[in-house]
């Protein structure tokens, strides 16, 4: 009796280190309407990363740095247990849909949370774009770790591009000063 504690910790550990694989055979059941065939995939859970459902990403782009607000899902339980053994999982999810930093940048891109909840989470990462050293930029191709619902990039009030069930970006972004 006095390994339940122990035993209950260790069963609940299990379940936030499952595979990442593993969360694709989950059905989601309040996804079972589709309304068009955009949101097929989604229905088979693409958008999961582990235990987030991803909603939307949207970066705002600041010359060569992007402020990045992920907002996702989580089961109630999972809240929970974010909140009982604290944000550092949550995290590394995050940063596993985002792929960031890239291979081969890290020594340059720093990635730094400014705020995470369970519902969203916002970050800024330096170096995300080049500079094409004529007032323009590039935001280099890129793969995300699940299917993006969403996919916002605000350059300036002006100029928003938005995309539907992105996975990879294989030609990347051009962009010009703001």
């Amino acid at each position: 009796m006095r390994f339940y504690p122990v035993l209950c910790i260790l069963t609940a550990l299990m379940f936030l280190t499952l595979p990442v694989s593993a969360a694709g055979t989950l059905s989601l059941p309040f996804l079972t309407a589709v309304e068009s065939e955009d949101y097929v995939s989604l229905a088979n859970g693409e958008n999961r990363y582990g235990y987030l459902q991803v909603q939307s990403v949207e970066y705002t782009m600041k010359n060569m740095d992007a402020e990045i607000v992920v907002t996702y899902r989580i089961e109630p339980w999972i809240s929970f247990l974010v909140y009982l053994f604290g944000k550092q999982d949550l995290k590394k999810r995050v940063l596993g849909v985002l792929q960031y930093p890239e291979k081969g940048y890290e020594s340059i891109q720093d990635v730094e949370f400014t705020y995470v909840n369970s519902d969203y989470a916002v970050l800024t990462i330096s170096n995300a774009a080049l500079d094409n050293q004529d007032n323009s930029y590039w935001i280099r191709p890129h793969s995300f770790g699940c299917t993006i619902p969403t996919l916002t990039f605000i350059i300036n009030a002006d100029d928003i591009k938005t995309f539907t069930n992105v996975k990879d970006m294989p030609k990347g972004i051009g962009y010009f000063r703001s």
